[in-house]
């Protein structure tokens, strides 16, 4: 009979506390089963989402690729052109739509328009991209200025990021920069950097590096032979 009772009453307290607490019980279960099903539906379009944008940048790709020596015929530049901005347009944020813009950067290059690459480049940084991509613009973008007779920008852009991996691009532009406005010590020493900091030796750098260390040697031993003439 105790048992019966006590069994009885566990009931009759479960009853209560359902009737006390059952609509909250409910509404709780309906957060988590929405939270549940929308985190699902978010997964699922952000998926779709970015199975998109790699279709679109496949064909880009596919556009403009060309074998070595050959170029994109106008056609097909205007459909990367096309798929490039259908990237920046409708997937701004995405890894897909900064290589877009970096690819149309490249063509413009090529066609000599830098006021063109600047734009696409510029279009990268301002767009949240990772850090990695954000190196090899930014040295890109380097270049172009530089190419543009714009050596404070240039430098300017050298000195605003690390470039971890990318230490010895960086520092033989910075070199030709320094070239460029007859500072060869420094020049000198920006080479020597980007030849210490290579993986492998790379033949430009070094030659760069040498040319710089050459002159003033072959100078002092022409001399005393040119004063040997005159006075011959």
């Amino acid at each position: 009979m105790a048992t019966d009772g006590t069994e009885e009453e566990q009931v009759e307290a479960l009853k209560e506390w359902l009737n006390e607490n059952g609509t909250s019980l409910i509404g709780t279960i309906v957060v988590v089963l929405a939270v549940v099903f929308g985190y699902r539906t978010w997964e699922t379009q952000t998926r779709e989402t970015a199975e998109a944008a790699s279709a679109i940048y496949e064909d880009l790709v596919a556009a403009v690729s060309v074998k070595p020596l050959e170029t994109p015929s106008e056609k097909n530049l205007s459909t990367g052109n096309f798929l490039a901005n259908q990237l920046k347009t409708d997937h701004a944020d995405s890894t897909y739509a900064h290589f877009a813009a970096m690819h149309l950067a490249k063509i413009a290059v090529e066609k000599d328009d830098l006021d063109g690459a600047v734009k696409e480049l510029q279009w990268v940084l301002a767009n949240d991209p990772s850090e990695m991509i954000k190196v090899i613009v930014n040295l890109r973008l380097a270049r172009v200025k530089f190419g543009q007779g714009e050596s404070d920008g240039a430098t300017a852009l050298l000195d605003s990021v690390k470039p971890g991996a990318h230490m010895s691009s960086y520092e033989e532009l910075r070199g030709d920069i320094l070239y460029a406005q007859d500072k060869h010590d420094e020049a000198r020493a920006a080479y020597q950097r980007a030849v210490n900091a290579q993986d492998s030796a790379n033949p430009m750098t070094q030659m760069k590096l040498e040319d710089l260390a050459a002159p003033k040697t072959t100078v002092a031993a022409d001399k005393p032979e040119q004063d040997g003439e005159e006075e011959g």
